[in-house]
C-alpha cells in the first residue's frame, strides 16, 4: 500500500480552496490501496495531520516522525491552488527527492501558471486566444492606450494567479486604474485581456489506463459579471455538464483539450477554460491544480460518465507513477 503525501495549504488566497479540496480527497481515497496523510504548508510552518496531531515536517526529505517512528511518503497528492503547488516551486522540491507527484513538471506549471506565456505558447501551437498585453508594477501606462488596443470591456487579471482573485470586468478606461491596483495587489505582473462574447465552458481532463482522456464539458452560467470568486466557490453560478453546445463544436473542444494536455506536457487532472464566439472556441486558461471539493467541476464531470469520487482520485494518483 503506498503512502500519500495529499499536500495542501500554499501561500496564496487560494489556501482555504485548497484545504477544502484536500478535505474531499481524504474522505474519497481508496484506503484499500492508499494510505493518506494530510500535509499542510504555509509560509510559517509545513506540518503533518497525524492522529489529531500537528508533527513537523523535515524539509531535509519531506519526512515526519511520530511518537518516534520515521514516516517517509511514496508520492505527493499535490492539491495546492497557486504558489507554490501550481507554479512549479513544489515540483523542483520532490523532483530534486526523487518523489512522484500528481502534477506535471517544473516546466509545465511554471508556464502554465503564466497566463502570458500560456496565451503565447497556445496562439503559436494555432488555437485561438485572446488579444492580450501584459505590464509589471511601476511601468507606466496609458489607459486610453488599453482601451484603443483591446477594445472595451475588458479583463485586468493578476498574471500569475488563480480562482479569479484580483480579477476585473473593465467596462470604461476610467476603471482601469483601479482594476490594475487591485490586480498588482496580487501579482507583480498584470495581463489585461481582450473581452471574448461567447458561451463559456470547461473541459477537465485525466489520464485513463495511460491515455489523456478529456471529461464532458461543463457549461458556466455566472451571477455576476463573469465567474469570479464568489461565482467559482459560493454558488454564484451554475454549472451544466453536458454543456449545451452543439455537437461538433463540443467534440472539437474536447479533442482539443486532449491534445494541449499532450502537447503542454501535462499530467494528472487539468482543466481548460474556454469562450465560445461564432468563430469557435477561444482557448482562456488552463488550470493544472483545478478545484476539488465536494462541489467542484471535475468530480461533477466525472460523475457524468459512472467516474466515482474515489475511482477519480486513483486515477490521478495512479498517473504518476
Amino acid at each position: 500500500m503506498k503512502r500519500i503525501a495529499v499536500v495542501c495549504g500554499g501561500y496564496s488566497g487560494e489556501s482555504i480552496v485548497s484545504m477544502r479540496s484536500a478535505d474531499m480527497i481524504m474522505t474519497h481515497i481508496d484506503r484499500s490501496k492508499f494510505n493518506p496523510t494530510k500535509v499542510v504548508i504555509s509560509r510559517k510552518t509545513w506540518h503533518a495531520e497525524i492522529d489529531g496531531a500537528e508533527v513537523m515536517v523535515d524539509k531535509n526529505d519531506f519526512s515526519v516522525t511520530h511518537l518516534g517512528e520515521k514516516i517517509t511518503f511514496d508520492g505527493a497528492f499535490i492539491i495546492i491552488h497557486g504558489t507554490p503547488g501550481e507554479d512549479g516551486l513544489l515540483q523542483g522540491y520532490f523532483a530534486m527527492l526523487a518523489i512522484p507527484h500528481t502534477t506535471g513538471d517544473v516546466l509545465n506549471m511554471a508556464t502554465t501558471f503564466n497566463k502570458k506565456a500560456t496565451t503565447r505558447i497556445l496562439g503559436q501551437l494555432g488555437y485561438l486566444v485572446a488579444k492580450s498585453m501584459v505590464l509589471r508594477k511601476d511601468e507606466p501606462y496609458s489607459a486610453s492606450f488599453i482601451s484603443q488596443s483591446l477594445g472595451l470591456p475588458c479583463f485586468v487579471k493578476p498574471n500569475c494567479g488563480g480562482s479569479s482573485i484580483g480579477t476585473s470586468r473593465v467596462n470604461t478606461s476610467d476603471e482601469i486604474h483601479l482594476a490594475l491596483d487591485k490586480a498588482f495587489s496580487e501579482d507583480s505582473q498584470v495581463i489585461i485581456e481582450q473581452f471574448i462574447q461567447g458561451t463559456e465552458v470547461t473541459c477537465g481532463v485525466i489520464k485513463l489506463m495511460g491515455k489523456a482522456t478529456a471529461l464532458p464539458i461543463t457549461e458556466i452560467v455566472s451571477k455576476n459579471t463573469f465567474f469570479d470568486f464568489e461565482a467559482k466557490y459560493n454558488g454564484a453560478s451554475e454549472e451544466i455538464t453536458p454543456a449545451r453546445i452543439e455537437p461538433t463544436i463540443y467534440d472539437r473542444i474536447q479533442r482539443i483539450s486532449e491534445d494541449i494536455y499532450q502537447k503542454m506536457h501535462c499530467r494528472g487532472m487539468i482543466r481548460i477554460d474556454y469562450l465560445i464566439p461564432e468563430e469557435g472556441p477561444y482557448v482562456v486558461e488552463i488550470n493544472t491544480v483545478p478545484g476539488f471539493t465536494e462541489a467542484s467541476i471535475i468530480p461533477q464531470q466525472a460523475a457524468v460518465i459512472g467516474i466515482s469520487k474515489t475511482e477519480l482520485i486513483s486515477a490521478v494518483i495512479e498517473s504518476c507513477f
